[in-house]
């Protein structure tokens, strides 16, 4: 279920623009060559260009395929002449078919050659140093996902005419971004390499479409809020961007990575045909000669470990991360943190389920404990005291960091897929129609509400983007119905609430039951 739901996100509601429908944009010299898009908005005073199919690395296919350069991990892209035409998105990862649904549509097939990105930027004249950058990385559970599914003219329409520069980025995703033998023949993370590389391209060229690259923030939800946090945390890509937007996860997710991933890998390769190989070289070799479709998670009753969520996730490497969460992020480079969930963030994943009985009660906890020295005393412990609360008090803050719960929701966003929810609540994805003006599983339109929180939203994003602080340009006063006041070694737990009737500051986060639950699983956790 919770895969399909994330096939679900990846699916585009409304049609991407019309290549033809918009004039060209000016012509944009990168270090790779020269580019040509459209102007996705040529009418009144804030017109809108997109440059979208940028490629960012070199194609990672043939001899490339699971092979990391050690310096640039991936390779840089080749330059060209003449001018290239970047007026519509590259292709998507390999993603494969779930249970005979097809993923072509309008954003083209699938193709181990993904490595593009692509960039909304005003026409309007810059302020001195540069717009604001925003970079998008996408979710879908390392396993699916793509940028085109967030959109183009709507980027421009609720994002860009806000004076900033907005990027979205490919990567692999699947066995083909995140395969590893647990060695140096394939050390695994592709995908965060590939996050690594858009990163540099974009300090290297985003001056040239008018983009401060000092004020650089990148932004993700679910996996990709994962990935903005382990970007955050590897001293590979800590100094290649400023601020944070985290929505709806970090590495402290329990399902983000998995230490038996060669184990994984090499039963994919199995289920491949490459059985016999005398070392992880020769597998390589054979499995690079397997057409590039086949890497995809093809099924729902896919195979795996029992007590893992999904198939591919990331690996502790001992490279991306050369050392523990906790010590990186005690060295990471201070930056500040926008960060948060849905009132009801996990209801997503339990479509067609109500946990009423004590049976449903126990698989909904049973998530949370594979990885337990015990796992039946995590088990019943979790399910004494499900509910009490309890606050961390053990440091302090020091970074900014602004917390979030988004609880308006308009159930139309979810269209038919609403009625399978045990209750209408926002949850995992919800936010994102308030930034995108685009829906996961409907369009619909925009109530009073929806329009007051959707720019509210918008407006705390991208304060956040310019100045660091979603309140706007000043450190006392405030954009903002009421201040948004950031966490400090006073109150850890503090929090703005997106709800339309009156947004508001509260200083408990879900009356304390997260950290309960965080207090509680720390306990059990494995060694």
């Amino acid at each position: 279920m919770f895969l399909l739901i994330h096939y679900y996100s990846t699916f585009p509601i409304f049609k991407m623009a019309n290549p033809i429908s918009y004039p060209d944009s000016r012509i944009v010299e990168t270090s790779y060559g020269k580019i040509q898009g459209r102007k996705l908005i040529h009418e009144g005073e804030k017109q809108c260009e997109g440059f979208q199919g940028i490629p960012f690395a070199k194609p990672p296919v043939g001899a490339l395929r699971f092979k990391r350069n050690i310096i640039q991990k991936p390779e840089a892209p080749e330059r060209w002449e003449g001018v290239k035409e970047t007026k519509k998105f590259g292709p998507r990862a390999i993603v494969g078919s779930y249970d005979g649904w097809d993923l072509e549509y309008d954003a083209g097939t699938p193709s181990e050659d993904c490595l593009y990105l692509n960039v909304f930027s005003p026409c309007w004249k810059a302020p001195q140093g540069g717009f604001p950058v925003m970079v998008w990385i996408h979710g879908g559970a390392f396993e699916v996902g793509d940028p085109m599914a967030y959109g183009d003219v709507n980027i421009c329409e609720n994002i860009v005419k806000r004076d900033v520069v907005f990027i979205t980025i490919h990567y692999r995703v699947g066995y083909l971004g995140f395969f590893t033998t647990g060695d140096a023949a394939c050390p695994g993370n592709a995908g965060l390499w590939d996050q690594v590389a858009a990163l540099k391209w974009i300090n290297e060229n985003v001056a040239a479409f008018g983009g401060d690259k000092s004020n650089i923030t990148v932004l993700g939800q679910s996996a990709g809020s994962v990935s903005v946090d382990m970007l955050h945390l590897s001293p590979h890509s800590t100094n290649l961007f400023h601020k944070r937007i985290c929505m709806s996860g970090t590495v402290d997710s329990r399902w983000v990575v998995n230490k038996n991933m060669p184990i994984v890998c090499k039963a994919k390769a199995a289920r491949l045909g490459v059985t016999e190989y005398g070392s992880n070289e020769e597998m390589l070799e054979k499995l690079r000669a397997i057409p590039a479709e086949k890497f995809g998670i093809m099924n729902m009753n896919r195979e795996k470990e029992p007590d893992v969520d999904l198939e591919t996730v990331t690996f502790l490497d001992g490279d991306f991360f050369p050392e523990p969460f906790d010590v990186l992020r005690a060295k990471a480079t201070p930056k500040p943190l926008m960060i948060g969930v849905n009132n009801e963030e996990g209801l997503l994943c339990f479509m067609g389920k109500k946990p009423t009985t004590e049976a449903e009660v126990d698989e909904v906890i049973t998530w949370a404990i594979h990885d337990a020295k015990d796992k039946q005393k995590l088990f019943d412990e979790l399910k004494s005291l499900y509910f009490e609360g309890g606050l961390p008090e053990d440091k302090d803050v020091h970074d900014p960091v602004y917390l979030y719960t988004f609880k308006h929701n308009n159930p139309a966003i979810f269209g038919a897929v609403g009625t399978l929810l045990p209750l209408q609540d926002a949850t995992h994805s919800t936010e994102m129609f308030y930034l995108f003006h685009k829906g996961l599983f409907g369009n619909p339109p925009l109530t009073d509400d929806d329009k007051y929180i959707m720019d509210l939203f918008t407006t705390t994003c991208t304060h956040f983007a310019k100045f660091g602080n979603p309140n706007g340009a000043s450190n006392h006063g405030t954009d903002l119905p009421v201040q948004w006041k950031p966490l400090d070694s006073e109150s850890h737990t503090r929090n703005f609430v997106f709800i339309a009737d009156k947004p508001h500051m509260q200083e408990q986060f879900f009356e304390g039951r997260p950290a309960r639950f965080a207090e509680i699983v720390k306990k059990h956790r494995a060694s």
